[in-house]
């Protein structure tokens, strides 16, 4: 698909993306009308800003870091909510955004992942409903980025509440992170016409328009498949991490993402990712999410052989044994 679509970038993209959005409709049973294609998901924030000019934003954490520093860099008032840490897994309690004060619960942007980055919790659809409901004045984005991945999720694409906005990227569905692909879903079409009207012209460049469009037109029963296997696959992964980091003493939170967060106190960043990578391993620190520590890591689930290498390393480095050098190249 690549190669084929090479000579597009002689031309610009079609303005309207009329081919990107139906190969996106049709993959997801949407309408294309409710489809604003995207330059990879990280686009949505500062497009939302721009055409809905929120009084504030609101993000339930922990969640993706880049927002705040974007928000920060825009000067636009900024406050969090907190899921709950009920020791096994994060919870989101609708409770707590219908308790937020009138000048934040009326006029802004609430910014949440499902599954959530990077604790790997999941909302059930009627907690986002009753969410989208106490905040019925402010317009929620759920940023759906690892749903196709999730082994189990209930996405709120072609049903979501009026004031909600689903954010999907196809660069983790299929592994492309170089394209940089991915929409809004709304099913309001005032929404969708403001986003319209904000949108870059061209966001989405040649090379991504042709090949997304063209893989989803011809191979969706192939890339179905593959989205199923992938959902087995990281379904046992997060199991077996589970099953592991318990198994040596750690705390690990529940997950329906391909990821599991576990907490590793008393040994912290950055120096215990200096002693996993004498053995080939590095995981993502997880401090810099707001909420959590240099006692928690986000460790991603990758190929079965190298689960018992990840949890060996994070074995030895609890008992204090000695990691010799590896050459695994097992990366978070």
């Amino acid at each position: 698909a690549l190669h084929s679509a090479v000579r597009q970038v002689y031309s610009y993209p079609d303005y309207g993306y009329a081919r990107l959005r139906s190969a996106l409709a049709s993959f997801y049973n949407l309408d294309p009308e409710s489809v604003v294609p995207l330059n990879g998901a990280a686009e949505a924030l500062t497009l939302a800003l721009a055409a809905l000019r929120p009084k504030a934003v609101v993000t339930v954490e922990p969640t993706f870091g880049d927002h705040g520093r974007s928000l920060q860099a825009l000067g636009v008032a900024w406050a969090s909510l907190q899921l709950r840490d009920t020791g096994g897994r994060f919870e989101l309690d609708p409770g707590d955004a219908c308790m937020l004060p009138p000048m934040l619960a009326r006029g802004s942007l609430v910014l949440l992942s499902n599954p959530n980055n990077p604790t790997g919790s999941l909302a059930g659809r009627r907690d986002l409903e009753r969410l989208a409901s106490c905040l019925e004045d402010s317009i929620i984005v759920v940023d759906e980025a690892f749903m196709d991945l999730a082994p189990s999720g209930e996405s709120l694409l072609g049903r979501a509440p009026p004031n909600v906005l689903v954010l999907r990227s196809l660069t983790k569905s299929l592994a492309v992170p170089g394209l940089r692909v991915g929409f809004i879903h709304s099913t309001e079409p005032g929404l969708l016409g403001a986003l319209e009207a904000a949108r870059q012209p061209w966001n989405v460049n040649s090379l991504a328009d042709a090949v997304v469009a063209g893989v989803l037109e011809s191979a969706a029963g192939e890339v179905r498949r593959h989205l199923e296997r992938a959902r087995l696959l990281v379904a046992e992964g997060v199991e077996a991490l589970r099953a592991g980091f318990a198994g040596i003493g750690m705390r690990v939170y529940e997950s329906r993402a391909p990821f599991v967060l576990v907490m590793h106190y008393p040994h912290r960043h950055p120096e215990l990712n200096q002693r996993l990578s004498r053995a080939g391993v590095y995981v993502r620190d997880a401090s810099t999410f707001h909420g959590l520590t240099p006692y928690h890591s986000r460790v991603s689930v990758r190929a079965p052989g190298d689960w018992g290498v990840v949890v060996e390393a994070f074995g030895r480095v609890v008992s204090g044994a000695a990691l010799s050098e590896g050459s695994t190249g097992l990366h978070d």
